[in-house]
């Protein structure tokens, strides 16, 4: 079950953006939902270092994976 329905998929992650086919997968959402008003956000996943800060939001250039979700402007 998920936690909310805003979620679409997870990608890898390298250097803080998608790669390979995730990259296509996001580029393509991307222009789906342009001209909207909603917009993609990625939301970084991966091993936190013990650093307290990242408890919230890990940044894409230390991600692993990513979840990708769609949000109204």
């Amino acid at each position: 079950m998920q936690r909310t329905d805003r979620y679409r998929f997870t990608v890898s992650m390298q250097d803080g953006k998608p790669v390979g086919e995730d990259a296509k997968r996001v580029e393509a959402l991307r222009k789906t939902v342009r001209g909207t008003g909603q917009y993609v956000k990625l939301q970084g996943r991966g091993h936190r270092h013990g650093v307290y800060r990242f408890n919230q939001s890990l940044p894409l250039m230390l991600a692993k994976s990513a979840d990708v979700y769609v949000y109204d402007r």
